[in-house]
C-alpha cells in the first residue's frame, strides 16, 4: 500500500500530533502485533485493540475509545511500514504532493469566507493587502500558524487538523487554505467595499426635503426675523436627519444650528459669511440627495456616521502634544503623533479620546486611560515613543482597536529626521507646501522662528495673540482664544512671547494647526518645544512675485460679493432691497474678466428688482442662483487664498 510508505513522520503528526506519533514508536517496540490482508484495507492487531487502516489513512479505524486517529493506528501503520508486502521506497518530501496542492488550489473562495465570517474575512484580506500573513511552512504537510492554532493542512484536506480540535472547517483552518492561496498568488488579496442599501429612500428624501425647506426658511426671512428657539429647530431637523442615516447632512446642520446660537447669543464670533457659505453648501448636498435615482447613490452623498478604519503596516510613533477639544455635544483629549517614517503618507496621526456629553452628569469624566494594551495614563505614554503592530487608520486618525498592540520603545527624542522634514524656518514655503494639498483634517507643522514682534489679549474676542517673525522678515499670528481648557497653553505662549520680546536670542519650535482666515495665515499652537535644534533645518527664502500681488483684486471682489450676501443672511431674500449693490459688484466682475460671476450677478439683480412687483413668496429660483454663486465664490477664493495669505506675511503689526 503506496500510502503506507509514503506516510512519514510529519504527514502522521498531521493526522495526529507530536506526542501520539512518539507514543507510537514506544509502543511499537513492545506490543504484540500482527496482520491479516485484505483487498482494500489491512487489519492490524496491536496488542488488545484492532485497528482497520484504510486509503486514505485518515479514515483508518481502532476498537479503543477513540473517536480520533489514535496512538494504536500510528502503530499499526508504523509497524506496516516495515513489514507491509510490498514494499516501496520511501521518498523525502520536501513540498507537499500534487494531489494536497491541487485541492488547495481548487478549493472554492466562497466557503472560506463563509467559514470565516463577513468581519474577520474582511479584516484578513486587509493584512493580506499590506504583505501581513500567518506563518507558513511546507514540507509534507503544510503547517499555518493563525493566531494562537496551528493548522495542519494534509491531504485529503478534509481531514486537515487543527489545534482548536474541530472536525469541521473552521475559521482557522479556512484562514490557513486563504494564506497558502495568497502566497501562492491563486487569488489577489481585495476587499470589496459594498455600498450599504439600509438607508430608506422614500424617508430621506422627505427629510432632505424637509431640511431644505427649513434652510430656505432662514434665507428668505433672514436672521433678523430669527425665532429664539431657531437653534432648537436645527437640532431637530439635524435629529431628523439621523434618524434617516444622512450622516454629512446631521454634522452639517448641527454646525449651522451651533452658529445661529452665537448669533442669537450675539457672540463675537458669528460671521454671517460664513453662515451663507454653510447654508449653501449644506443645501447643495440635500439637492444632490433628491436627485439620486436609488438607493446606491444615495448612500454616496449620505456620507458615514463612523469613519472606516483600514488596516496599515507595523509604525513608530513619536508623542508629540495634545490638546482639549470641547463642543456643544462632545469633549475630550485629541493626541498627537508623528509617524518616524519621512515617506509615510500621513505623517501626523492622531487619537481622539471624546466622549458625548449627553448622558454625562456633575461629575466630570477624566482622559487619562491607556491604549493598545499600554498600562499607566496617557501623560507618562505620550513620554516615549511607541511601535505600533497592525494599526488602524482613518483620514489620519488612529483607532483603540483591540487588534492593534503597541511597545513603548524608549524615551521621545524631538531631534529626529521626522521632526525636521514637517518643520519650516520659512513661513511662505510653509503656505505653498501645506496648502497645496486638499485635506479633511488639521493642517500640522513645526514652526521655527527667529524673533517675537509682539504679544496682546484681544479682549473684544478673548483671544491670544503673539505675532512671531522667520528669519526672511515674514510675519503671522499665533491666535488661542481663552477657554476654561485653554488658559495653561494661553499663559505659556504669553510667558514665551515675553521671554522672546525681552531676549530674541532664544528660539522656540511651535506645533499648532495653520489655517487661512480672511487672507491672513495663523496658527493654533498645540505645543512648545525649547529643546529642538533649529539650526539642522536648512530652507531658501521664498520671493513673492507680482502675480501674487495681483491676486489681491480678485481676493478684494470675492470679499465684497462675501460680504453681500452675507448681507442676504442678515436681512432675508423678502426684504433685501440693496439690488444695486449686487448690479455693481456684477459690472466690477466683468472688468476683471470674471463674465460667468458677473453674469450670474446680473441675473439675481434683477431677480431682486422682480420681488418688488409681485406679491409670490417663492424663492426658490433665487435659491438656485445663490447655490451657483457660492460655488463659484468658493472655488475663486480655495485659489487665491494661499496667494493672498502669502503676500500678507509683510503686513505690519497695527
Amino acid at each position: 500500500m503506496n500510502a503506507i510508505q509514503s506516510a512519514n513522520d510529519e504527514y502522521l503528526t498531521g493526522l495526529t500530533n507530536k506526542g501520539t506519533v512518539k507514543r507510537a514508536y514506544k509502543d511499537m517496540e513492545t506490543a504484540e502485533i500482527s496482520a491479516e490482508y485484505g483487498e482494500s484495507e489491512i487489519t492490524v492487531n496491536v496488542g488488545e485493540e484492532k485497528c482497520t487502516i484504510k486509503n486514505p489513512l485518515a479514515e483508518s479505524k481502532c476498537s479503543c475509545p477513540s473517536r480520533s486517529i489514535c496512538r494504536h493506528i500510528i502503530t499499526a501503520i508504523l509497524w506496516l511500514k516495515g513489514n507491509v508486502k510490498e514494499e516501496v521506497p520511501e521518498p523525502e518530501q520536501k513540498q507537499p504532493d500534487k494531489a494536497l496542492i491541487n485541492e488547495l488550489s481548487a478549493y472554492p473562495l466562497k466557503m472560506l469566507e463563509k467559514a470565516m465570517k463577513k468581519k474577520y474575512f474582511t479584516d484578513f484580506m486587509q493584512k493580506a493587502q499590506k504583505g501581513i500573513l500567518p506563518d507558513i511552512e511546507e514540507s509534507g504537510i503544510i503547517s499555518v500558524k493563525v493566531e494562537d492554532m496551528t493548522v495542519r493542512l494534509i491531504n485529503p484536506l478534509e481531514y486537515s487538523t487543527c489545534s482548536c480540535h474541530s472536525k469541521e472547517l473552521c475559521s482557522h483552518k479556512a484562514s490557513a487554505i486563504l494564506a497558502w492561496q495568497i502566497k501562492h498568488k491563486i487569488i489577489e488579496p481585495k476587499v470589496e467595499k459594498a455600498v450599504s442599501v439600509e438607508i430608506d429612500v422614500s424617508k430621506a428624501r422627505d427629510t432632505a426635503e424637509y431640511a431644505l425647506k427649513f434652510l430656505s426658511g432662514i434665507l428668505s426671512d433672514g436672521l433678523v426675523r430669527l425665532s429664539e428657539d431657531m437653534a432648537e429647530q436645527a437640532e431637530t431637523v439635524a435629529v431628523m436627519c439621523h434618524n434617516a442615516r444622512l450622516a454629512d447632512s446631521e454634522r452639517q446642520i448641527r454646525e449651522i444650528g451651533s452658529r445661529l446660537e452665537k448669533y442669537i447669543a450675539h457672540s463675537p464670533e458669528f460671521n454671517s459669511k460664513k453662515l451663507y457659505f454653510l447654508i449653501m453648501e449644506s443645501m447643495g448636498l440635500l439637492e444632490k440627495i433628491l436627485q439620486a435615482e436609488n438607493a446606491e447613490e444615495m448612500q454616496k452623498y449620505s456620507g458615514e456616521f463612523k469613519a472606516e478604519y483600514i488596516l496599515c503596516g507595523d509604525m513608530e510613533l513619536i508623542p508629540v502634544s495634545y490638546r482639549h477639544f470641547s463642543s456643544l455635544d462632545y469633549e475630550g483629549n485629541i493626541y498627537y503623533f508623528l509617524n518616524k517614517d519621512v515617506n509615510a503618507e500621513n505623517k501626523f496621526l492622531t487619537y481622539s479620546d471624546i466622549r458625548p456629553k449627553f448622558y454625562e452628569t456633575n461629575r466630570r469624566h477624566t482622559y487619562t486611560g491607556g491604549i493598545w494594551g499600554l498600562t499607566g495614563n496617557m501623560n507618562d505614554i505620550m513620554k516615549c515613543e511607541i511601535r505600533l503592530k497592525n494599526p488602524k487608520v482613518a483620514n489620519g486618525k488612529l483607532s483603540s482597536s483591540s487588534e492593534t498592540t503597541a511597545t513603548l520603545t524608549g524615551k521621545k527624542s524631538m531631534n529626529c529626521s521626522a521632526v525636521y522634514g514637517n518643520m519650516y524656518t520659512d513661513f511662505a514655503k510653509m503656505i505653498r507646501e501645506v496648502f497645496a494639498k486638499k485635506t479633511q483634517g488639521e493642517r500640522l507643522v513645526f514652526v521655527a522662528c527667529e524673533k517675537c514682534i509682539g504679544s496682546e489679549f484681544d479682549e473684544i474676542t478673548q483671544t491670544q495673540k503673539i505675532l512671531i517673525e522667520d528669519k526672511y522678515n515674514n510675519r503671522l499670528f499665533l491666535k488661542a482664544r481663552y477657554t476654561s481648557e485653554s488658559k495653561d497653553m494661553i499663559d505659556r505662549i504669553s510667558r514665551i512671547g515675553s521671554i522672546m520680546l525681552n531676549n530674541p536670542a532664544v528660539n522656540y519650535v511651535i506645533f499648532g494647526s495653520v489655517y487661512i482666515e480672511n487672507g491672513e495665515c495663523s496658527i493654533y499652537p498645540i505645543g512648545v518645544y525649547d529643546d529642538i535644534y533649529v539650526s539642522k533645518v536648512l530652507q531658501k527664502t521664498t520671493y513673492f512675485s507680482e502675480k501674487e500681488q495681483a491676486y489681491k483684486f480678485f481676493a478684494h471682489l470675492f470679499e465684497e460679493v462675501q460680504s453681500m450676501l452675507g448681507d442676504v443672511i442678515q436681512c432675508g431674500i423678502n426684504s433685501f432691497d440693496l439690488y444695486t449693490q449686487i448690479s455693481d459688484n456684477a459690472d466690477e466682475s466683468r472688468k476683471m474678466g470674471l463674465l460667468e460671476l458677473g453674469n450670474m450677478l446680473e441675473k439675481l439683480s434683477e431677480m431682486f428688482g422682480a420681488k418688488n412687483h409681485t406679491y409670490s413668496n417663492d424663492n426658490s429660483k433665487i435659491v438656485e442662483l445663490l447655490g451657483k454663486i457660492y460655488a463659484y465664490l468658493e472655488k475663486g477664493i480655495s485659489m487665491t487664498e494661499v496667494h493672498i495669505a502669502i503676500s500678507n506675511l509683510k503686513k505690519e503689526i497695527e
